[in-house]
C-alpha cells in the first residue's frame, strides 16, 4: 500500500512538472519578442540618421546631441518613447563636416508621425537640413500647412535643394484624406535622382499623387526640352532642425504662421538614397513587429 502512494506521488509530482514544462513552453512560443524584425537591418549601409526619440534627441548612426532643445519632452511612442512637440519645442543639432547629410543627391525620409490639424494662422516645420545662409527654407525641409477648421486630415509640404534649379520644381505641398488627424502614420518621403520623381508612402502603400507632385523639373516649363531636376546639389548645410521654424528659433522672427510642431514623431530614420517599394514595404512591416 504504502508503496502504491509513493507511486502514485511520484507520477503526480512528474505531471506536475512535465504540466509546468509545457506553460513555461507555450509562455515562450507566445513571447512578444518572438518574430520581431529589427528595422534596422533594411538598407543598412544607406541608413545616414537615426532618431529613435527614447527618452532623448541623441541621433545613433553618428551619435549626434541636440545643441538646442528647449521645452522637448518624450511620451509613450509607436516603439518605446516618441517626441512630443509643443510650443517653444524643438531639436536642433550641429552636423560634423563629413555627415552625409551634407551632400545627399537622393534621400528617403521614414518616421511615425502622429499631428493635430494645422489651421488657423501656422505652417509647421517638422524636419529640417539647414542651410547657413538660409533659415527659412534650408537644404531639405518637411512640414505641414494650414487647411481650414474642419479638415480632418493633414497637408504635407517639402523643399529640396539643387542649386541653380527653378524654386517650383524644389517644392511641392499635397494634401490627402488619408492623412487622418491624430493618428499614428508611418510615413516615409522621397526623392529619386535617377528619375526625378517625389514619392510619399503610408503605412508602406505609395501614395498616388498627380504629375505636379511626381515629377521635379531644373526649369519651367517655358524651356523645351524641360530638363529634369536630376541629382540634388545642397549648400551650406549645417544643421538639423526638428519641430520649428530657425528663424524664429535663432534669428528676431516673430510671425505667428511659424509654428510650432505639435505632434509626435518616433524611429525617424534617413537614407542616402530612394527606398525601392519592397524596402518601404519591409521597413515599416519591420516597424508593426516592434510596436508594444
Amino acid at each position: 500500500m504504502k508503496n502504491r502512494i509513493k507511486i502514485t506521488g511520484a507520477l503526480m509530482i512528474a505531471m506536475m512538472i512535465m504540466m509546468s514544462s509545457m506553460l513555461t513552453s507555450c509562455n515562450k512560443d507566445d513571447d512578444p519578442d518572438d518574430g520581431k524584425i529589427d528595422p534596422g537591418t533594411i538598407a543598412t549601409t544607406n541608413l545616414v540618421a537615426y532618431f529613435p526619440f527614447d527618452g532623448n534627441g541623441t541621433e545613433k548612426i553618428a551619435n549626434l546631441t541636440p545643441t538646442l532643445q528647449p521645452s522637448v519632452t518624450y511620451v509613450a511612442g509607436r516603439r518605446g518613447q516618441a517626441y512630443q512637440g509643443a510650443n517653444m519645442a524643438h531639436l536642433l543639432y550641429t552636423l560634423p563636416a563629413t555627415s552625409k547629410l551634407k551632400t545627399l543627391t537622393s534621400f528617403s525620409v521614414a518616421m511615425w508621425l502622429k499631428s493635430p490639424l494645422v489651421t488657423g494662422d501656422p505652417e509647421i516645420t517638422v524636419f529640417e537640413i539647414g542651410k547657413s545662409d538660409d533659415l527659412f527654407w534650408g537644404n531639405l525641409k518637411l512640414g505641414l500647412l494650414r487647411l481650414n477648421a474642419t479638415a480632418d486630415s493633414l497637408n504635407f509640404k517639402a523643399f529640396f535643394l539643387k542649386n541653380g534649379a527653378v524654386w517650383s520644381g524644389q517644392h511641392i505641398s499635397y494634401s490627402d484624406p488619408l492623412f487622418p488627424i491624430n493618428m499614428w502614420m508611418h510615413m516615409v518621403f522621397q526623392y529619386d535622382q535617377t528619375t526625378s520623381k517625389f514619392m510619399i508612402y503610408k503605412d508602406g502603400v505609395k501614395i498616388v499623387t498627380n504629375d505636379g507632385v511626381e515629377n521635379r523639373w531644373a526649369a519651367g516649363d517655358d524651356v523645351v526640352p524641360r530638363p529634369a531636376l536630376g541629382p540634388l546639389a545642397f549648400a551650406n548645410a549645417d544643421k538639423i532642425n526638428i519641430g520649428a521654424w530657425r528663424p524664429k528659433t535663432e534669428g528676431t522672427a516673430t510671425d505667428a504662421w511659424m509654428g510650432w510642431f505639435l505632434g509626435n514623431l518616433d524611429e525617424l530614420r534617413v537614407y542616402d538614397k530612394a527606398l525601392t517599394a519592397a524596402e518601404v514595404k519591409a521597413l515599416y512591416d519591420a516597424e508593426v513587429t516592434q510596436i508594444e
